[in-house]
């Protein structure tokens, strides 16, 4: 048998974190947008524990539960602003509230506070990593005849690029579906031609329009980037 998704957390909760003080439901289930194969997001709060991520099969979900506790919860809040994700922060936020001793809505409050002010502004080093990595691959994308190895190509250029425009305009960043949403929350008119770019070489097997679009991308920030660069301590 199937449960509601915030029937299936809370027998969740009480069958795997008795001791839990706060539990967010976020991800699809949060958003109203579940589909045949979303699974269950779980953010614990349990002081009992330690911080782990495990995924679980009940209820007739797959449930992934995160947990943290309240006394180094700040160390995560802080990791997604300095890297841009903030799929806790979103948790914390937007979710739905399933469990609460007294302390959901200070932790969701500061949550909304810090999406809000955005992630930590890129370092110029960090910058210039992700713009060489770009500039490599369009080098290789130049010279590259065969459309098997492009595709590999481009594949990374898709992250790359859509990481690069987020973070170089203090935007919040995402991974697989979360990543072009992002980008289309960020500017929907860049994000389709990008798509209509992707679209051309699917389809054309063409680079014609996905290389001078990748070039505007990072002309505000002086091109690409490869005579002079030095990897330092940016690993």
């Amino acid at each position: 048998m199937k449960y509601s998704p915030k029937v299936a957390a809370r027998l969740f909760i009480k069958k795997h974190f008795p001791n839990a003080c706060v539990a967010f439901l976020g991800g699809s289930a949060a958003h109203r947008n579940l589909t045949p194969n979303s699974d269950l997001d779980i953010l614990v709060f349990d002081d009992t524990q330690f911080p782990f991520k495990q995924n679980y099969t009940g209820y007739g979900w797959i449930i992934e539960a995160f947990v943290v506790t309240r006394s180094v919860y700040h160390s995560f809040f802080d990791e997604a602003r300095r890297s841009g994700l903030p799929s806790i922060l979103r948790m914390c936020a937007e979710g739905e509230t399933i469990v609460d001793t007294g302390f959901a809505e200070g932790i969701r409050s500061e949550a909304r506070d810090l999406l809000s002010q955005g992630p930590c502004e890129w370092t110029w080093d960090e910058m210039n990593q992700v713009r060489y990595q770009i500039t490599e691959c369009l080098e290789d994308l130049s010279d590259a005849h065969l459309y098997h190895e492009n595709l590999f190509v481009v594949n990374q250029l898709t992250e790359l690029v859509t990481k690069f425009i987020l973070r170089a305009n203090g935007q919040w960043i995402g991974i697989g579906k979360w990543a072009v949403r992002s980008l289309a929350e960020y500017d929907k008119q860049l994000c389709d031609e990008f798509l209509y770019a992707l679209d051309s070489f699917y389809k054309k097997e063409t680079v014609e329009l996905l290389i001078p679009f990748i070039d505007r991308v990072l002309e505000p920030h002086g091109g690409r980037l490869l005579e002079g660069w030095m990897e330092g301590s940016v690993l």
